[in-house]
């Protein structure tokens, strides 16, 4: 058999076949939905009858894919990272100069710190530059801002004629020095003709100052002790010559008087400082280990007698206490004391009281302090 008559007969069969496979598709009682095998069988018919086909060939080769040309994609690139971009800003610098505004140059006098006397007199001047575009007249004036006056004007007119910018002149004020020793310090500024005060700064506003420290010349004595005018009573109502604070083996409690003549110190005299020299005791027994602290009050007692024991000891009114025998053998510079004296300045004496706070122990025995000649330095100065 020829290959022409071999390959219609294949077709044939291949056709036939077709047919009764969409025959019996259409039978009753099949569904509708399409058999797959079929339809692939009937699309093989057709890509067979379409086929040109070759000599020698012996089937059909499946046809290769269509080939989808791509077009592969360039690498993308990280964009560069921009350059930020710095903008400065430009500095504005106020140039303007104000028309009033001052610039200190030296203390002509009294540098900060001066010590004076107290009540002293004094001229305090201040070196100035007119550092601002206006002109000072004698229309401009020095006034107080604050701080320690020290007696001077509220304001006083500028003498000195015009002071042009640039220019530089001394402002003088007439002070006082106040009377109490310590470290005083006053603001001024300066005011024009309208009334508008300034001073010195960037900004003509602060002020300028005069500082001193008062340090008076003092004087220091050594006050007499008067022996005579001084002993101890007892709770019991005895007087006697010794100065003794405790109690004793009947636990009967003393208190210790003492007497200065103050009579030296002047009657306008300030009291700076009082130094009370206790060291001339002797102890007997243990009067802090069971009577607690000794202290000492201003007592304006008159003659010794039983009156003046005082029967509690007072909360307030102390102006030492000790708490040792070592303690009380200290030299005693206190501010309460000093305070005490001045009340007592212009008169002839300066008492003292000296008890324990508890008046016995109650234990028999004798604890007490028995004091020989306390003595007193007092510095003062008169204004």
């Amino acid at each position: 058999m020829s290959l022409l008559t071999r390959r219609k007969t294949t077709t044939l069969v291949i056709i036939l076949s077709a047919g009764l496979i969409l025959s019996a598709c259409n039978f009753p009682g099949m569904g509708a939905t399409p058999d797959l095998f079929a339809t692939s069988a009937a699309q093989t018919v057709a890509a067979r009858l379409t086929d040109p086909g070759g000599p020698g060939d012996e089937g059909t080769a499946e046809p290769e894919p269509p080939q989808i040309a791509t077009t592969e994609a360039p690498p993308t690139e990280e964009p560069p990272t921009p350059t930020p971009t710095i903008t400065l800003t430009p500095t504005i610098t106020n140039t303007t100069i104000p028309c009033d505004r001052a610039a200190f140059v030296t203390d002509v006098t009294i540098p900060d710190g001066e010590e004076l006397q107290p009540n002293e007199s004094f001229t305090k001047t201040w070196r100035l530059k007119n550092d601002g575009s206006c002109t000072w007249t004698s229309s401009y004036a020095l006034i107080f801002n604050s701080g320690d006056s020290m007696g001077g004007p509220a304001s006083q007119q500028l003498t000195s004629g015009t002071v042009a910018p640039g220019a530089t002149m001394d402002v003088s004020v007439n002070l006082t020095a106040p009377s109490s020793p310590g470290t005083y310090k006053g603001y001024w500024k300066l005011r024009n003709g309208s009334g508008v005060n300034f001073g010195i700064g960037t900004g003509g506003t602060n002020p300028f100052w005069v500082e001193i420290e008062v340090v008076p010349n003092t004087t220091t004595i050594s006050v007499p002790f008067v022996s005579g005018e001084s002993g101890q009573v007892t709770k019991s109502g005895f007087v006697f010559g010794n100065r003794i604070a405790g109690d004793n083996i009947a636990n009967d409690s003393s208190q210790a008087f003492l007497s200065f003549n103050i009579s030296g110190i002047p009657a306008d005299a300030v009291i700076t400082e009082v130094v009370l020299d206790l060291s001339d005791f002797t102890e007997t027994g243990n009067p802090f280990s069971g009577l607690g602290a000794l202290f000492i009050f201003k007592d304006d007692y008159g003659g010794l007698d039983d009156t003046d024991f005082v029967g509690s000891t007072p909360s307030s009114g102390r102006l030492i206490s000790w708490s040792s025998t070592s303690s009380l053998g200290n030299l005693v510079s206190d501010q309460d004391v000093v305070n005490a004296l001045q009340t007592k300045v212009g008169s002839s004496r300066f008492k003292l009281r000296l008890q324990f706070n508890k008046q016995t122990d109650s234990d028999g025995s004798n604890d007490y302090l028995t004091f020989g000649s306390p003595k007193m330095e007092v510095t003062y100065y008169t204004p």
